[in-house]
């Protein structure tokens, strides 16, 4: 940093402890991201809900974080960064007291909103001062490869942190944990940093609220549509109908807007530039990919019937996979790496491990056999999430760059729902199918089906009548027929994914290798990327 912005800290604090602090502070914001998303099946029991309404609750928040980027970097500069931080994380901790009395879904939702909001604007300020702080050429580099290692691993760090809690105790006291985090950064701010100015301030009257109003209710009714779709049979409902007429017509409100304002704070120009557009396609692709790993728990809850704590247990192998990805992707940026080799590389690790993957949805499998694939899925998408981010915004003109980050950011948004109802929709239409066939086709002719079921009714028939045993038994085969269309519903799920890999990877060997490389970025304004 330079010595007018090493003004903002105290005189007494020692360098040494500076960036620690600054990345202790980061911490709690990055777990709200993942509050409700850590644990769903005790959140949606708790609550009364569905799956569908857990996924709603991340991408409340997330929507609103990408609007509230939007204007994130004025509002940091209208304030001094000790009484700005001491604002945003005093309205958090109050948000999170809020949680603490209701239940009532659609209150939680406002709050969920109103967390994004607040949240993001607590936590985006640490990473520009972060990067002050490394006194080192890859400043931005090492700060952002730090930043998406968390974003990418969060989840399963938060749950180990808050599990606990949840075991132990109750709803209540795992809200408490979190507040705890955050008195723990006012503790910091407070102690860090003095009252000095980091940036010259400026007025917040030229905010475009009614552009980000438009954003905010266009971004909630989208991800509406794309969560709940298959629940309520997509056009069949009024409410999906709704949901979607007002994200056009919000949407379409918002485009309109920028287009005519002087000082707009989205520039739609940037979509011509071709590494953007490049960016949005693998950004897309990259996510579809991503979004298989979520069967692979479900199967180890559902099929194998392994404790929610193992599970736990068992991610931490993805996690190291993706810590691996990270770092491996990171020097390479610093080596300067052709964009293609990297791409190449990554998407060809989906495709084998999408590939491995068919192999591995079996009745009964072992940890090995499982975590040899997990770990490989880690380190593809450590691999390609930093590069793919730094490839979007490269290129582009200073004024536009944070723009870019924004298409990152949203980007990631718009992917991570979409493959969230892609993966709900072909599960549910391959399980029909799978279970349909079975049930049909091969259970009455089996020789095997029917010596289970003949065992099965001996068994129940030492302690019931003849027809609860014939109840029970057709409970049981029908459970393990429902888990055998899983399986193979699955393994056609992931063969799809291997080929969607290996086709990305073709198309990144013809193309041309790009003569805009990874190259060191000078951002006007800090924001939080991808």
């Amino acid at each position: 940093m330079s010595q007018h912005k090493d003004t903002i800290y105290r005189s007494w604090v020692p360098d040494l402890v500076k960036l620690p602090l600054l990345v202790i502070a980061m911490f709690p914001h990055l777990m709200l991201m993942s509050l409700f998303h850590s644990n769903s099946t005790f959140s949606a029991s708790f609550l009364g809900i569905e799956p569908e309404d857990v996924q709603y609750l991340l991408s409340l928040m997330y929507g609103s974080v990408v609007v509230t980027l939007m204007i994130f970097s004025r509002l940091f500069a209208y304030f001094r960064v000790r009484s700005y931080i001491i604002l945003m994380c005093s309205v958090s901790i109050f948000i999170l007291m809020s949680l603490v009395f209701v239940k009532d879904f659609n209150t939680i939702r406002i709050l969920r909103i109103l967390e994004g909001i607040f949240g993001v604007l607590e936590g985006a300020c640490f990473l520009p001062l972060i990067i002050g702080q490394l006194k080192t050429r890859h400043a931005r580099m090492i700060a952002y490869l730090f930043l998406y290692s968390i974003m990418l691993t969060g989840g399963t760090f938060t749950t180990s942190i808050v599990k606990s809690a949840i075991v132990d105790y109750g709803w209540k006291e795992m809200i408490y944990l979190f507040m705890f985090f955050h008195l723990i950064v006012l503790f910091i701010v407070t102690a860090l940093f003095n009252r000095n100015r980091l940036l010259p301030k400026l007025p917040l009257y030229q905010i475009d609220f009614a552009s980000c109003l438009f954003m905010l209710i266009a971004i909630h009714c989208g991800s509406y549509t794309l969560l709940y779709g298959h629940k309520l049979y997509w056009f069949s409902s009024p409410q999906i109908i709704l949901t979607f007429v007002l994200f056009l017509i919000f949407s379409g409100l918002f485009i309109l807007r920028q287009s005519a304002a002087k000082r707009p704070i989205f520039h739609f120009s940037i979509i011509r530039y071709q590494n953007v557009a490049a960016g949005i396609l693998l950004f897309f692709i990259f996510y579809i990919l991503r979004s298989g790993i979520n069967n692979v728990y479900s199967t180890m809850s559902g099929v194998w019937q392994w404790p929610w704590e193992y599970v736990l247990k068992v991610q931490y192998i993805n996690v190291a996979g993706t810590l691996l990805g990270v770092i491996s992707s990171g020097y390479l940026l610093t080596k300067n790496v052709q964009s293609k080799i990297i791409f190449g590389t990554g998407f060809l690790l989906f495709a084998v491990d999408c590939a491995w993957f068919t192999f591995v949805f079996s009745p009964d499998v072992n940890l090995l056999s499982v975590g040899a694939p997990l770990f490989l899925q880690g380190v593809a998408q450590g691999w390609l999430f930093t590069p793919l981010v730094m490839y979007l915004i490269n290129g582009l003109p200073a004024n536009l760059v944070g723009n870019g980050s924004l298409v990152g950011t949203s980007v990631r948004f718009w992917t991570t729902n979409i493959g969230f109802a892609v993966m709900q929709n072909a599960s549910f239409f391959l399980n029909k199918l799978h279970y349909s066939h079975l049930q049909q086709s091969i259970v009455p002719y089996s020789a095997n089906v029917q010596q289970v079921e003949n065992s099965y009714m001996h068994k129940f028939m030492l302690t019931h009548n003849y027809q609860i045993a014939t109840m029970l038994t057709n409970n049981k085969l029908d459970g393990m027929i429902r888990k055998q269309a899983l399986l193979l519903s699955n393994m056609e799920i992931f063969t799809s994914l291997a080929g969607l890999a290996l086709l990305t990877f073709i198309m990144i060997l013809l193309m041309k290798p790009s003569r805009i490389l990874f190259r060191k970025l000078k951002l006007r304004s800090p924001f939080i990327v991808g």
